[in-house]
């Protein structure tokens, strides 16, 4: 397992659950929600997965503090329509997405 080079890393994942056929309005959008949080302060890194089977698509991005997680989510919550691509997927998930924080071990 790789250490991480500058310390402690976090996780923040969001499992989109895609709607049968919605996928090519939906992805745009995902990477549009990725590339707006890639930008937030303490963000390292930020992608988007796709399933190899099923309906799942991940953001998956990494932290360097899990107060800089709190604050894109306050952000988030304090003004929603900030990641405008974020609501536009509401209408083409199954369900609200699924959201997890992490802490990698070393």
């Amino acid at each position: 397992m790789c250490a991480p080079e500058s310390g402690t890393v976090f996780v923040r994942i969001e499992q989109f659950a895609i709607k049968p056929g919605a996928e090519e309005k939906a992805i745009p959008l995902l990477r549009e929600h990725a590339e707006f949080i890639a930008k937030a302060p303490g963000c390292r890194r930020a992608y988007l997965a796709s399933p190899i089977h099923g309906p799942a698509h991940l953001v998956y991005t990494e932290w360097e503090s899990e107060v800089d997680i709190e604050r894109l989510e306050a952000s988030l919550r304090s003004n929603p329509a900030a990641s405008g691509s974020f609501f536009g997927l509401m209408g083409l998930v199954r369900s609200p997405p699924h959201v997890a924080r992490f802490q990698v071990l070393e």
